[in-house]
């Protein structure tokens, strides 16, 4: 019988959510993105004390990576619909801004780069 990877599944999920990659998880809990990975894919156990960093970092309860029910199956099909609307979505702004004229560009430039700090900052 498989065992079920419930904690480094949580990890995984809290950290995607996050917009965290490993290797940032890694410098801000102090532990290892090997360790981070070895974690999420069940080649390795945990300690509490490697589950207080990583639940710190990820400014998260402890008690979430325990959630049976936070575990979600990644569905790869999922994956790729998700990456393909990404880049229709792309193609769809850029064809739009073509057709703006330069200081509405501008606006829009200058809105996403303010996005992109809030979440910065969010993710922090």
């Amino acid at each position: 019988m498989k065992r079920k990877n419930i904690v480094g599944n949580n990890i995984r999920i809290i950290r995607t959510e996050k917009g965290i990659t490993q290797e940032a998880l890694a410098l801000e809990s102090g532990l290892s993105q090997g360790y981070i990975n070895q974690l999420e894919n069940g080649k390795r156990l945990y300690t509490q004390k490697s589950l207080e960093m990583i639940a710190d970092a990820l400014s998260t309860p402890m008690i979430r990576l325990f959630h049976e029910a936070d575990v979600k199956p990644e569905n790869p099909k999922k994956r790729k619909k998700d990456i393909a609307d990404k880049k229709h979505y792309k193609k769809e702004l850029l064809s739009l801004l073509n057709s703006m004229p330069d200081h509405i560009i501008e606006h829009y430039v200058t809105l996403l780069k303010l996005e992109k700090q809030i979440l910065k900052r969010n993710q922090s």
